[in-house]
């Protein structure tokens, strides 16, 4: 078993100030996802977002423990470390089990969204996002699959995949036909798969 911390405060905080749910900074679910790539596992698979974190407390540590081909992202303060959270766990994937997507092929049957007013739509229901966390430059929806271009990113901050581009990567969902039609707030809650290397 490793495992991998880094304090709330600072270098991370300032990573995700902008992801705000109804006012507080809640850490992206696809932050815990560039985690877990961080400790040098490319490949996910059956990544589970099973608790919200809210970064509030100034003592707090975020833990990625890998063990046996598994993961799990969890939370404590600096004097309480058999009082963990688990906020995501999955399973380290082999990468050569993937297979490219023809992205072209993904539109062709989708609808072009309003990028501006998806995230109204996201601020309506209290998903705040700043500056640094509106990625999406084009997006497009259709019945059981949704694709987008995000903004070129200028710098990382310390990250390969930086967690704004993966967030908006999963905000996408939002645009398929059957996704949402009630009118209800729909979050990602696992992830299947997920190959992360970067630009």
């Amino acid at each position: 078993t490793i495992v991998f911390h880094s304090p709330a405060a600072g270098a991370l905080d300032n990573l995700i100030a902008n992801h705000l749910v109804h006012a507080p900074v809640i850490f992206p679910g696809a932050g815990y996802l560039e985690m877990a790539r961080a400790t040098g596992s490319v490949a996910l698979c059956g990544a589970f977002f099973v608790r919200p974190l809210a970064v509030e407390a100034p003592t707090l540590l975020i833990d990625c423990v890998v063990s046996d081909g598994h993961f799990e992202v969890c939370s404590r303060t600096a004097d309480s470390i058999e009082l963990a959270t688990v906020h995501c766990s999955g399973a380290i994937a082999r990468v050569s089990a993937w297979q490219p997507i023809e992205h072209a092929l993904l539109r062709a049957p989708s609808h072009a969204a309003d990028v501006g007013a998806l995230y109204d739509g996201f601020a309506a229901v209290g998903l705040q996002y700043g500056p640094g966390y509106r990625t999406l430059v084009h997006a497009w929806g259709g019945a059981s699959d949704a694709s987008a271009r995000l903004r070129a990113r200028s710098t990382h901050e310390g990250t390969q995949v930086h967690p704004a581009d993966l967030d908006d990567a999963l905000c996408t969902s939002g645009l398929i036909a059957s996704g949402g039609a009630d009118g209800e707030t729909r979050l990602p809650f696992v992830v299947d798969g997920a190959l992360l290397q970067g630009a």
